[in-house]
């Protein structure tokens, strides 16, 4: 597992992209805590998803992009405020370095489940964790089916699943997985004026979970699958601590 952990020099190595730069100025306006609210709701109106889970915030029964107009989004910013924007923005960005970390580092294209297909996930899985304090507190959760967690485990170590005979392999490299997406989260949240730290990922099995938000903060869940394995991430965030 990564001990001496530098997000720079792990994207530098692996060829990581940079993230969207919309969903960074986002960051950035809502870390300024008065950040102007047509501006916030022009930037968010520019990611279709973005905007969808804003709108679905408020309204679960909004689905056509008619929903997410500009006076509807400028609504719900003054209904959810502007703590809920950027754990919906930190989501984004954490889902993006996700995507992107499978496909560069295991070779595993990932598809973001919809919010209204979101599978529940009950039974044996694993969960790895890693907070981040500074002038946000957070949380991130990675979890997955043991098999799962086996297969992506195999492919980080460019093997075959059966190969991985011990609970240590598997927890090394989703540690070390972990580690890169939530450095790739780190980055930009000292990069929108948040500067954080991030602690040691903590790897427990467990058959049933809940998320446990941050004092004064929000929580938010996205679901993605690969062929044999499904993923959940959870996030709670607290921007100003």
């Amino acid at each position: 597992m990564v001990d001496s952990f530098n997000y720079r020099e792990l994207a530098e190595r692996y060829g990581l992209e940079p993230l969207p730069e919309d969903v960074l100025r986002l960051s950035r306006l809502v870390a300024q805590q008065e950040a102007d609210l047509d501006e916030m709701a022009r930037i968010i109106l520019q990611d279709s998803t973005l905007a969808r889970r804003l709108v679905h915030a408020v309204d679960p029964k909004a689905e056509s992009e008619r929903d997410c107009g500009m006076v509807i989004v400028r609504e719900a910013l003054l209904r959810t405020g502007v703590r809920c924007i950027l754990l919906l923005a930190m989501s984004a960005l954490l889902a993006f370095a996700l995507v992107r970390t499978f496909r560069t580092m295991l070779g595993l294209e990932l598809k973001n489940l919809p919010l209204e297909l979101e599978p529940p996930f009950f039974g044996n899985q694993l969960t790895c964790a890693i907070c981040f304090s500074g002038k946000a507190d957070g949380k991130v959760v990675l979890r997955l089916s043991p098999d799962g967690a086996r297969r992506v485990a195999a492919a980080m170590l460019r093997t075959e699943p059966e190969n991985i005979t011990h609970d240590a392999e598997i927890n090394d490299a989703i540690g070390e997985l972990l580690n890169v997406i939530t450095g790739n989260l780190n980055s930009n949240l000292c990069d929108a004026g948040l500067d954080c730290r991030l602690h040691t990922p903590s790897i427990s099995r467990t058959k049933t979970f809940e998320i446990e938000t941050v004092p004064g903060g929000g929580w938010e869940r996205a679901a993605f699958h690969a062929p044999g394995i499904l993923i959940f991430v959870d996030l709670t965030v607290n921007p100003w601590r």
